[in-house]
């Protein structure tokens, strides 16, 4: 998976309502990533799989970086300053 693809997971949770968990169901460059985001505390938690490549996902997002791993693989990259593109959280 490449980072743009993990950028659109952070860029799509920080849209998200913080309030409560959020389902996520969209697709990025050919990817249909189901999931959801949620708040624990400060931390806004991103679950899901990437249903084109069956790998799972929980990435962390807190102070403008994002943490977690991917299919196993831990990742952290700062969170992209401005908006990629528009993804629907369905």
């Amino acid at each position: 998976m490449t980072k743009l693809v993990l950028t659109a997971f952070a860029a799509t949770a920080l849209a998200a309502p913080a309030f409560a968990a959020t389902a996520l169901d969209f697709t990025w460059e050919g990817h249909r990533i189901v999931g959801t985001t949620d708040h624990v505390g400060s931390i806004q938690v991103i679950k899901g799989r990437d249903l084109s490549t069956g790998s799972n996902f929980e990435l962390h997002v807190k102070n403008g970086y994002v943490r977690g791993s991917f299919d196993g693989v831990p990742v952290a990259y700062p969170v992209p300053k401005h908006k990629l593109a528009t993804a629907t959280a369905g």
